[in-house]
């Protein structure tokens, strides 16, 4: 037995939303498929768009198989060393984890997550093959896909329309031109010419330039790169940007960016693709019907900085099948247009970067569908990343705050990481 679905017109509250996740994911089930013996899983997640959505389809999920599910929430500062020592436990306290891909090496270092390559492959619900070849690679560690994708976010360009339009400006396709328009902004006094992560975790926005302008952050050695020239121009223009920069510029975080864009008059921002869920919420946005997108300004090299949530199944897990089983699902192509509507970031299957519904609310999907052309970056994937980072962080907050300039500071930085990288290796 099969449930037709039709689509609701008009708008999505939660009650027509939670009714939707409740008639789609069971119209994905037959009910053959229902057992009378007593299971359940354990999920792991934490606080975000994507745990809620997934805890939306729980109750379908258990009409549907007879399973009980179980919920743990983390916060993102503690749950992935929570998940590690569990994993090391053995105890099996954990059936599906929610992860972030900066841990994802980490994780295959230590054997944390079971490889789902063979359920991948034998799995027509879930359709592997509605990715993009780059976008099928993103959940892997040497070559063992660890984690499937619950958000694709890449970093993209958003621009206010209605100052765009006043000026007669286009967003940019390149970084000089980017840098133009934030000029032009500025100097027009309506708003601030352009806003980027300056603060805690300007390594996001800082490896997104050193990439576009033909850097690297290390070589295959793993003998770090950071004082090559490519590296010194990239520094050099994340720093001339903040002169166009809002008050409070060098202090904003990842939320902090977003939030600051959608309240202030801010001609143009970087920022990752999933965000985009804030400019939908009134209460965040005072810019509603006026928050342009378009792809992130090309460099010397097509590079899409790709981030994102992942989860998949601890190694650990009693119930591995039936954990796959809520993960396809919750995940499975037949479902994602009501994941995505369930409030979650979406994720980014060609059927939804081409469904014409979702991109007319959502215009920015079309960019989740990333060319061949483009070179795809995620987090490195190493486990001393957070080291790294750190050391990056450090001396790129003397560099934007112009106590050290760009070429002593990433000599400086060059020093400071080479030991870390070395650990890596040693590893």
């Amino acid at each position: 037995m099969r449930l037709k679905i039709a689509m609701m017109r008009g708008p999505l509250t939660r009650t027509t939303r939670t009714v939707i996740v409740i008639l789609s994911v069971v119209s994905g089930l037959s009910c053959t498929e229902r057992s009378d013996e007593a299971k359940s899983i354990n999920l792991f997640l934490m606080p975000s768009p994507a745990a809620r959505a997934i805890q939306s389809f729980i109750p379908a999920f258990e009409l549907a198989t007879g399973a009980k599910v179980h919920v743990t929430e983390t916060p993102w500062g503690n749950a992935h060393q929570k998940l590690l020592l569990a994993s090391q436990q053995g105890s099996g306290a954990y059936d599906v984890a929610q992860f972030d891909n900066y841990f994802l090496a980490t994780y295959g270092a230590a054997d944390v997550m079971t490889p789902l390559d063979d359920y991948l492959s034998n799995s027509v619900a879930y359709g592997i093959d509605d990715f993009s070849e780059g976008q099928r690679e993103y959940g892997a560690y040497k070559g063992r896909t660890l984690g499937l994708t619950l958000s694709t976010e890449p970093m993209i360009q958003w621009y206010r329309t209605d100052i765009y339009d006043k000026l007669g400006l286009k967003p940019a396709t390149t970084w000089e031109e980017y840098k133009t328009n934030a000029i032009a902004v500025q100097e027009s006094g309506l708003g601030d010419g352009v806003l980027l992560g300056w603060g805690p975790r300007v390594a996001w926005w800082w490896m997104t330039l050193v990439w576009s302008f033909g850097g690297h952050l290390y070589d295959d050695r793993l003998v770090p790169t950071l004082n090559t020239p490519e590296v010194v121009e990239a520094t050099t223009y994340l720093k001339e940007l903040t002169a166009y920069g809002p008050e409070g510029g060098l202090s904003t975080d990842g939320d902090g960016v977003t939030n600051k864009f959608l309240s202030q008059d801010i001609g143009s921002m970087i920022q990752y693709s999933g965000y985009y869920a804030m400019t939908l919420d009134a209460s965040n946005n005072r810019y509603a019907g006026l928050i342009g997108t378009a792809p992130m300004p090309m460099g010397s090299v097509d590079v899409t900085h790709l981030a994102g949530w992942n989860i998949g199944i601890p190694s650990d897990s009693q119930q591995k099948d039936l954990a796959w089983q809520f993960l396809e699902f919750v995940l499975g192509k037949e479902n994602a247009k009501t994941y995505l509507l369930s409030g979650a970031s979406a994720v980014g299957r060609i059927s939804i970067t081409e469904d014409p519904e979702l991109l007319a609310e959502q215009p920015y999907l079309r960019y989740l569908n990333i060319p061949k052309s483009s070179r795809i970056e995620r987090y490195p994937q190493i486990r001393v990343w957070p080291e790294f980072e750190k050391a990056v962080t450090d001396v790129l907050a003397r560099i934007l705050a112009g106590t050290m300039e760009v070429r002593e500071g990433l000599e400086t930085l060059q020093a400071n990481v080479t030991p870390i990288l070395a650990r890596e290796r040693q590893q």
